[in-house]
């Protein structure tokens, strides 16, 4: 009894030693302890891709740690609902002190789900060697104050689709860079019929999300290769209202980006090719994509994640990718969009998690999720490989002028363009006045 009441302050300090190592706190130095012995599962809500997509990956991690286990449930939205419904839920989740141990967020969320989440420990990876191993674009994303939130395994940006068998039938050999060479086109490509209703349309574009899914980070991007700043450094307020700096007289650029992105659905304009009209059943009678896949439009700006879904669609079409045309090649910008994967501040393995997510970025491995989602490979050392690969090399051409736009509300963001988009094309609002209501009602917005 004598002998174990001497070592018993002993025994109690190693306890909460590891304890502490177990629940999260990264020990001093910078070293992360695993537990060795402990039967754990950590709870892995991912969307998208299938549950069993990481299976073999999995099974190689529980080779090396035989006593943890990850369970994935994939999240399956309804008809109704979107990726907001999924953010939501893992909000509260976290809020009422439950949800998973990891789980993934937009590469736009950072600024409004950071409290959500468990920082990397320093000691499985400091923010300098996660700049090193990412494109610049992803340390913009998800490193905070020297601090890693997320790690994503895969990226893309806009991208310009074209039908290639329209292109040859009009003797056009490559795909526009700029544009101007866009609007070159628009009277190549466009058919009208015979009562003046467009038949095929040179380029899906100008028109609200009704149409167009993507229009609100489309017309971002024009924003941005105009000159708009879309927000201020710290991403609290839209700024995109504001004339570009150091301008005199000054430059509204913005407006000057969305007078351009709906000319080419008025039919007033020039560049008229592309219309949102509904049929007798009130559905639009243009959707980008379906557009596209039906041959009824030449181009259209989509991500990488559109490949597949083309080819299932219409196997048969013969289409390719290019970068997204710039209005300033020599200083081009474009959005990026793709997924990181975080721990919430909820888990109680917090170490374990983050090793697990940083096992998947292990070069073979990432390479098996890639292959097996047919998506570009985070790491810049992976990069290359897909520089020339056909289809998917666009996204390597645009890794290093990608940005992301950063909203307090992602939802109702869009909504506003899409409102804003609506006001100009339909009920004549100058473009000047709408850019400022969407900047204030976005001002306006509750996280």
């Amino acid at each position: 009894m004598k002998k174990t009441s001497k070592y018993l302050p002993l025994i109690l300090t190693l306890v909460l030693m590891f304890g502490l190592s177990a629940c999260g706190a990264e020990p001093k130095g910078g070293k992360v302890v695993l537990i060795n012995d402990e039967e754990i599962t950590l709870k892995y809500t991912r969307i998208y891709d299938e549950s069993d997509v990481l299976d073999e990956i999995i099974k190689k991690y529980q080779e090396k740690y035989p006593n943890i286990h990850i369970s994935v449930s994939k999240v399956n939205l309804q008809a109704d609902e979107t990726v907001f419904d999924y953010q939501q839920d893992i909000i509260k989740q976290i809020a009422d002190g439950a949800g998973p141990d990891m789980f993934m967020i937009s590469n736009n969320w950072l600024p409004y789900q950071k409290n959500q989440i468990f920082p990397m420990p320093s000691g499985l990876m400091t923010a300098s060697q996660y700049a090193e191993l990412f494109p610049k674009v992803v340390v913009n994303d998800f490193v905070d104050s020297d601090k890693v939130y997320a790690i994503p395994y895969y990226l893309d940006n806009l991208m310009l689709y074209y039908n290639t068998d329209i292109f040859d039938d009009n003797r056009l050999r490559k795909p526009p860079k700029t544009w101007q060479e866009v609007i070159e086109l628009i009277p190549v490509l466009t058919k009208f019929g015979a009562n003046g209703s467009i038949q095929q349309s040179a380029l899906s574009l100008g028109t609200s999300m009704d149409n167009i899914p993507r229009a609100a980070e489309i017309l971002a991007s024009l924003m941005m290769q105009y000159g708009a700043e879309m927000t201020t450094p710290d991403h609290t307020q839209a700024t995109f209202n504001l004339p570009e700096p150091n301008t005199s007289p000054p430059n509204f650029s913005a407006a000057e980006a969305l007078e351009f992105y709906t000319s080419f659905a008025n039919p007033s304009k020039a560049n008229y090719t592309y219309t949102d009209k509904k049929d007798a059943n009130d559905k639009p009678l243009f959707f980008d994509i379906q557009a596209f896949t039906e041959k009824r439009s030449a181009m259209f700006i989509g991500y990488s994640y559109h490949i597949e879904q083309i080819k299932k669609t219409n196997p048969s079409l013969r289409f390719d990718t290019a970068p997204m045309p710039q209005l300033r090649p020599e200083n081009p910008v474009v959005i990026a969009n793709y997924w990181g994967e975080t721990v919430s501040k909820n888990s109680p393995y917090p170490n374990e998690a983050w090793n697990f997510i940083k096992f998947v970025t292990q070069s073979n491995n990432l390479s098996y999720y890639t292959n097996a989602t047919k998506r570009v490979p985070a790491l810049k050392n992976k990069l290359e490989n897909y520089a020339g690969r056909q289809y998917y090399g666009p996204v390597v051409t645009q890794v290093d002028f990608s940005q992301s736009w950063y909203r307090k509300n992602t939802l109702k963001v869009e909504e506003i363009f899409s409102e804003m988009i609506d006001n100009v094309l339909h009920y004549n609002t100058p473009t000047t006045i709408a850019i400022e209501n969407a900047a204030r009602a976005i001002n306006i917005l509750k996280d």
